[in-house]
Order: C-alpha cells, then structure tokens, then sequence
C-alpha cells in the first residue's frame, strides 16, 4: 500500500523528494515542472469530480461524495498524500494516500468488527472512487510524449489490477456511474449543452484533451484557435461541422478500445459501452450536416 502512496505523490508537482520516489520504484528520471505542466496540470486534472461529473469539472457532486466517505470514517481534516500537507479530497494523491491508510488501520485494528468495517471501508474507496475512473485517466498518459509519465500511469494500473484481485467488488456498478447522464443532443437541447457536454467524460465515456484538438486540426486542415478547450471546439464546428463531428466520432470509437480492458470489468464496460454510444451520435450528427441542402443566399434568390 505504500507504493499506491508513493505513486500519488508523483502525480502532483515535482518536488525535490519525488526523484529518490521514483528511484526506489524504478521509473525514469523526474521532469520538469514545465513538463508536469503540459502533461497533468493543463491536461489530465488528477481529481475525481473531473471525471465523474456531469460538469466534468472539479467539485460538485463527485468531490461531495468523497468528503461524505472520509465523514464516514470520521475524518474531518483532508491529510494530503504526504503527512503535513494538504489537497483537495477527490486529488488522486489524496485517495491513494487514504487508501493506504485505510489498509493500515485495518491491519492494526485488534477489534473483529471495526476490522470488518475497514475492509469493507478499503472495498468502497477502491470500487466508487479509484477503480470508478482511474482506468480510463491512466489511459490517457498512452503515447503522452513523457516517458515518466507514460511509466507512472502503467505502474499505477498494474499496482490496482493487482490490488482489485485481492479485493470482492460489488455487483452494482459506481454511484457516480449509475447516475451520470448521456451526451447531450444538439438537435433537442441545444449547441452549448453539446459542447458543454462533450467535455465531460462520464457523459461521452471519452477524456478529450487539448492535445487531441491539436491533432484534429492537423489531420483536418482545420485551425485551432487559442483558447480553452470550448471555445476551440465552437471554433471547429463553425468552420466545418461535418468535418469536426466525423472526426471527434472516429476518436470515441478509438477510444471505446483504448479502455475496454482499462480497469475492472463492469466499469471498463461500461466506459466503452458510453464512447461507443457516443461515436454514434456523433457519426449521425456528422451525416445530417453532410446532408444537409446547402444555404442558399438570398442574394442568390433574387
């Protein structure tokens, strides 16, 4: 357990005490706090409401539950992954730190029922709040440019394969899961709840980062304006829906295969069951625009 500990310090940013981390679990070298930068704090946001929300943004929700599991256990303050500090409760390092200190007071516990209760304690944390989205964000440091990273995120999967072996998960799928709405359809609620929509990875089952916009505009001629990830996004469909749609539905198809094994199975079910529901929309979207009749002028009328 001390490993998942050491492994969520990683994910923040590097520190000093983070090269002899990685030394003992033998990763490459440490990067720059300009590459942390471009790898996780611009791109892949280590928080569990950004994944697991319907806003598919921090807080709300997703964070609401963590803090209700950490009452639960009757924790008040927020222990940070390293002792002294402090970070927000849905933080990656937050809860693998809590997941190894869970297991700690299980070991240490000499009381049959309060045992009982921390294991089943170990069981919740994993399966509703870790094992519920951290396969498909690990999938997304694949081919990421940073071999650091692209080793920490494959440590950090096989280490909770391992421990998910250990652990009786329940039937049912996460809370969170359960309860996340579909893709919003432009043709009934509108382009802003589409767009708004098409970033948040419980809705689409799809993590959409600024480097894959970049990539769209490079294999579809289109530019990519300056921007948040909306505003480019707006800026894509305005120049060519039909393009933009066809492409963003090719990237949720790839995507369904990228996390079809990334995790338990009911939960890596379920997120390439939601890409794949959301590479169909986007490919009928992209079929009506392409069939549309062309908007004729009315200057062309007279």
């Amino acid at each position: 357990m001390e490993v998942l500990r050491a492994l969520g310090s990683l994910i923040e940013s590097p520190a000093a005490e983070h090269a002899r981390v990685a030394a003992a679990l033998g990763l490459p070298a440490v990067p720059a706090a300009a590459e942390h930068a471009r790898v996780v704090a611009q791109q892949r946001y280590p928080h569990a409401s950004v994944y697991l929300g319907a806003e598919g943004m921090m807080g709300g929700e997703a964070l609401d539950r963590v803090a209700g599991f950490r009452r639960a256990l009757g924790l008040r303050r927020q222990r940070g992954p390293q002792r002294g500090t402090t970070a927000s409760a849905d933080h990656l390092a937050s809860l693998l730190g809590l997941l190894a200190s869970v297991d700690e007071w299980r070991r240490e516990e000499s009381d049959g029922a309060r045992k009982a209760l921390l294991a089943q304690a170990r069981v919740t944390l994993v399966w509703e709040h870790l094992a519920s989205w951290t396969g498909p964000y690990l999938a997304s440091f694949e081919r990421c440019g940073a071999p650091f990273y692209e080793a920490w995120a494959s440590l950090l999967g096989d280490s909770l394969a391992r421990l998910g072996r250990e652990l009786a998960f329940p039937r049912y799928l996460p809370a969170a899961l359960r309860a996340a709405p579909e893709l919003a359809d432009p043709r009934r609620e509108g382009g802003a709840a589409f767009v708004g929509a098409l970033l948040a990875p419980a809705r689409t089952g799809v993590i959409l980062l600024r480097d894959d916009l970049l990539r769209l505009a490079d294999e579809t001629g289109l530019a990519c304006r300056a921007g948040e990830r909306r505003y480019v996004l707006n800026s894509f469909l305005a120049q060519d829906p039909g393009v933009a749609l066809a492409w963003l539905a090719a990237h949720a198809e790839n995507w369904s295969g990228r996390v079809a094994s990334a995790g338990p199975a009911p939960i890596a079910r379920w997120w390439t069951e939601r890409a794949k529901a959301t590479a169909r929309v986007l490919r009928e979207l992209a079929t009506d625009v392409q069939n549309a009749p062309p908007v004729t002028s009315s200057a062309e009328v007279r």
